[in-house]
């Protein structure tokens, strides 16, 4: 009985070679689901030091509007302002970005340095045709609590 074991080499070949091809792909295109979600982050800071509380809010997507009102986003951004101060420096310390079929989530962490304290901020973005729109935004900072 013969086999065709060449044949079976050059389908495992094209498997592989598939499989590298898919991986170049996402890798790049998940660098530029980042790169849009970093730039939102610096436009955010940019209406974070501008105290553009309520533009935060009108600028964020859909699903941020309905788990919180204007007013209570407005309130927090307030708080982090008057509470922690001014961005003085920030380091990224995580990131990870999610394929759905409906949309494309990119969640970065930072280690955050204000004029008043230290904290740990998340931003969550839904990316779709290289925009970004802010879906969620966390802080954790024992400053931001006792003060």
């Amino acid at each position: 009985m013969m086999t065709n074991l060449g044949a079976d080499v050059t389908g495992i070949g094209r498997l592989i070679w598939l499989f590298a091809v898919g991986v170049l792909v996402a890798a790049c295109s998940s660098a530029e689901d980042i790169a849009a979600a970093e730039g939102q982050i610096s436009h955010f800071r940019q209406m974070m030091a501008g105290q553009e509380f309520g533009r935060v809010y009108a600028e964020a997507a859909e699903e941020l509007r309905k788990a919180a009102t204007e007013q209570d986003m407005v309130s927090l951004l307030a708080a982090v302002d008057r509470k922690l101060g001014a961005v003085k420096g920030s380091e990224r310390n995580n990131w990870s970005v999610n394929y759905q079929t409906s949309s494309t989530f990119v969640t970065l962490g930072f280690k955050t340095h204000f004029e008043r304290g230290d904290g740990v901020e998340t931003f969550v973005y839904r990316v779709a045709d290289g925009k970004a729109l802010l879906i969620a935004y966390h802080i954790n900072s024992n400053e931001l609590i006792t003060h």
